[in-house]
């Protein structure tokens, strides 16, 4: 069980109850962990899965996770690469990876790693927080603690193999066990989207003929053949469309690689051999009362892109530290509800975009596979020679670009002055990554505000000395949740003082779009995005987004089932 497992709440068993132990229900683990939230992580499984579709790692999922201390951990036992080889009937084009667009992240790779070893790491990172994970426990069933309120929490009927039935009462549920999702099903959520028609194999084996340290794609009429390396056990992932009525050998590996690369490549000694069905689903809420879905219980499509664990593990960390605000009475209901209206379009459009992008690139019907057949070998070489066309296509990529400008809980406050929005991230962008010195050390901006809570980051000059204090004497209820901080331009020779940030370089300032010569307020959600902004030395409309936002929602107007995403 984890350190907090018991809620504060007579209420309840526990504030959060986390049903899925892979990527995504680990990285809400770590959250609420950082957060001192009660919580318990179930999985069915009784051991960790040894098998892992999800291999890549995005640049902004290592951002994500930082706050956890596990994202060099995860860099040193990952595999980078550099450069795709599109290996095209007359020529194999070396086109670059992810070397232009990601100056502003400390990550500027395309990580390699299987899912199951970055499950370990964030297990390993989970148990020396004292948060065990309860395997060998599944839910059957969800009930509603009341009939009539759908927010009133949960009693999970669980089967132990250990134990027999367990009844947990959690004022939240997530579902993060997977496309075919008990959560999902017990909570009555639409599922909505349709199956590939073809099957897929997948294997994790050596490869003689492939040059390390690329990523290997193979397009003819026949389909695709995909190759990505790996490190650890294997040195190649594998993945094509399997043959009709072949079994999932060496033999039809051997046979697709001889198809696709005219007989370059030599399989040999394969870890595991997987053949698959793919689909592309959505859930209709990410939603229901008191239950929430992340991942693939809320979203799964094509393996293109690599967008699919990343994506999840963005619900995860998008959800956890506003559950575990709610857990404390300090979440509004605009805040719980926030995720929902944040994360489905998020889902819904890397469902899509991977769709059109996956029935192009194994599409066989004679004018649906011309863009790949005829088009790709053209455009291809000149698409990538242009810089802009390559850093909007890496950021989007890496997940820089997902952003919440729409989000009814980000603020623009003075920042609707045009000069403002003109320049560096808006409310609902990421914030950019810079060098900066604090206490005469190189640091990250990131991790300078990677804490739990809300960061507050003034910069130009003129703030009285005793604005701290004030922000944290109008805000009480945050206390331990407030990280201020002052950016300041200039020499690395300035006296130093606690809270103060030197952009020696300027590039913090130039990607924030500040200016030293104008005092702005910005504040860093905990999960690494712009909630608000303003220009002038004025607190009062910051300190009054923080109070709406946290304000206990036990004090607002019941809001029954007119919320979104509540049963019917």
């Amino acid at each position: 069980m984890a350190a907090h497992d018991n809620s504060e709440d007579p209420n309840y068993d526990v504030d959060v109850l986390i049903v899925g132990a892979g990527p995504t229900g680990l990285a809400l683990a770590a959250q609420l962990a950082a957060f001192g939230a009660s919580f318990r992580i179930i999985d069915r499984r009784q051991s960790p899965g040894t098998e892992s579709r999800a291999i890549a790692i995005q640049p902004r999922t290592l951002e994500a996770l930082r706050p956890f201390g596990v994202s060099g951990e995860l860099v040193a036992a990952g595999h980078p690469a550099r450069e795709l080889h599109l290996h095209l009937p007359e020529e194999t084009l070396e086109m670059d990876l992810f070397d232009t667009g990601l100056e502003d992240s400390a990550f500027q790779q395309l990580l390699f790693l299987s899912q199951a070893e970055t499950e370990r790491i964030l297990t390993r990172h989970l148990l020396s927080r004292r948060v065990s994970i309860e395997r060998g426990a599944e839910l059957q069933d969800l009930e509603r603690l009341d009939p009539e309120d759908p927010f009133a929490g949960v009693e999970a009927k669980i089967q132990r193999m250990d134990r027999g039935i367990e009844r947990i009462r959690a004022r939240y549920v997530v579902g993060a066990d997977g496309a075919e999702s008990t959560v999902r099903s017990k909570a009555g959520m639409d599922w909505r989207g349709g199956a590939y028609p073809d099957t897929f194999i997948l294997a994790d084996l050596e490869i003689d003929g492939a040059e390390p340290d690329a990523v290997h794609s193979y397009p003819t009429e026949d389909g695709f053949l995909f190759l990505f390396p790996l490190a650890g056990s294997a040195t190649w992932r594998m993945i094509a469309i399997k043959p009709p009525h072949k079994p999932a050998t060496l033999e039809t590996l051997q046979e697709l690689a001889d198809t696709f690369s005219h007989g370059a490549l030599k399989v040999r000694d394969p870890q595991w051999i997987s053949a698959f069905r793919l689909s592309h689903q959505v859930a209709e809420y990410f939603q229901q009362g008191s239950v929430f879905l992340a991942g693939d219980a809320a979203h799964v499509h094509s393996p293109v892109a690599a967008q699919g664990m990343n994506t999840g593990i963005q619900d995860a960390l998008n959800l956890g530290w506003k559950l575990a605000l709610g857990a404390r009475g300090l979440a509004s209901d605009e805040l719980i509800d926030s995720y929902d209206a944040e994360r489905r379009p998020v889902g819904r459009d890397v469902v899509s975009t991977t769709d059109r992008i996956f029935k192009l690139a194994t599409s066989r019907n004679g004018l649906k596979k011309l863009p790949r057949t005829k088009l790709l070998p053209a455009v291809a070489p000149k698409a990538m020679a242009w810089d802009g066309l390559r850093s909007r296509l890496f950021r989007t990529m890496a997940q820089f670009n997902v952003n919440y400008r729409g989000s009814s809980i980000v603020d623009a406050g003075s920042s609707r002055l045009p000069h403002l929005l003109a320049r560096g991230p808006r409310p609902g962008d990421r914030l950019p990554d810079a060098d900066v010195i604090q206490q005469k050390r190189e640091r990250r901006l990131q991790d300078l505000v990677a804490t739990p809570g809300f960061s507050v980051l003034l910069s130009g000059p003129g703030w009285p000395q005793d604005t701290p204090h004030q922000l944290r004497a109008a805000l009480p209820q945050l206390a331990g949740l407030l990280n201020i901080q002052q950016l300041t331009a200039g020499s690395s020779l300035l006296a130093d003082a606690p809270g103060l940030i030197k952009d020696v370089s300027g590039l913090a300032f130039h990607r924030l779009g500040l200016s030293s010569r104008r005092p702005e307020l910005l504040i860093i959600r905990p999960d690494g995005y712009v909630g608000y902004r303003s220009g002038g030395l004025h607190i009062t409309a910051a300190v009054e987004y923080l109070q709406r936002l946290t304000r206990n929602s036990e004090t607002e107007p019941a809001a029954g089932n007119a919320r979104p995403g509540s049963a019917a």
